[in-house]
């Protein structure tokens, strides 16, 4: 059996528990690629199910087995949100998403446990499982950095969404002359990017870039980030294309 047949057996069996007991099962954070996966093989039933991140916008979603129409109470999704900021700012190192990520995981925490990470200036918002909230509070460096951690409520305005508005020059609304620009790479280069399962639209993964996008469409590019497509805004003198997209920041 291999990685992919081990979490779908995993997620469907939380389902049936869910619905055998008449209780919420949950997963741990799954990756876009696993949502889409539990989600094209759905154990037969009647049972409700839903992915939470924490936000509207997350990628990294626990699967929630049941609703409230099926159990008569609410979900308590457990999941928490973890603050990490420098003790001196003054000090402090310019720390990118994988630098929060390599802490993390340095303290032993899977990587199912851990959600979004969230970089708001000089800090981070970790997402993570309830179960180990605690202990990634003990969190003490982040490469060279002194940090402090400290949970926080997932409804503060540090959390709201944010965009960087960007304007694309493309040769067609095409995913992929969109994503080679979004990039910053040719239209060659970013080719292999879709069938190595890098390129998500909606949540679900992209093969080929061979789709027109429509405006609302939110797409995203393991590696490069993540944005929503706002359409043709104008025609260069040569015929080609500009597009304007809103980029999570």
């Amino acid at each position: 059996m291999n990685g992919e047949e081990e979490v779908l057996r995993h997620l469907q069996d939380l389902y049936r528990r869910a619905e055998k007991t008449g209780s919420y099962e949950y997963s741990g954070f799954l990756s876009l690629a696993e949502q889409d996966l539990f989600e094209k093989n759905v154990p037969r039933g009647g049972l409700s199910w839903s992915m939470e991140g924490g936000r509207d916008e997350a990628e990294r979603r626990i699967l929630v087995c049941g609703s409230e129409r099926d159990f008569g109470y609410p979900p308590e999704v457990p999941l928490r949100v973890v603050r990490v900021r420098p003790r001196s700012e003054k000090f402090s190192e310019v720390l990118t998403h994988r630098d929060y990520l390599g802490a993390v995981l340095a303290l032993g925490i899977e990587r199912s446990l851990i959600g979004d990470i969230l970089l708001r200036g000089k800090e981070a918002y970790v997402f993570c499982l309830e179960s180990i909230a605690g202990y990634l509070t003990s969190l003490e460096k982040v490469r060279r950095t002194s940090v402090t951690a400290e949970a926080v409520r997932a409804d503060i305005p540090e959390l709201a969404p944010r965009f960087e508005e960007r304007r694309l020059n493309v040769a067609a609304p095409r995913l992929d002359a969109v994503v080679a620009a979004f990039c910053g790479l040719s239209r060659n280069h970013a080719a292999p990017l879709f069938p190595a399962g890098r390129v998500f639209v909606g949540g679900r993964p992209a093969p080929d870039g061979s789709r027109q996008l429509k405006e609302g469409d939110v797409f995203s590019v393991r590696g490069f980030g993540k944005a929503i497509y706002d359409g043709v805004c104008g025609e260069s003198k040569k015929g080609r294309l500009y597009v304007s997209l809103r980029q999570y920041v």
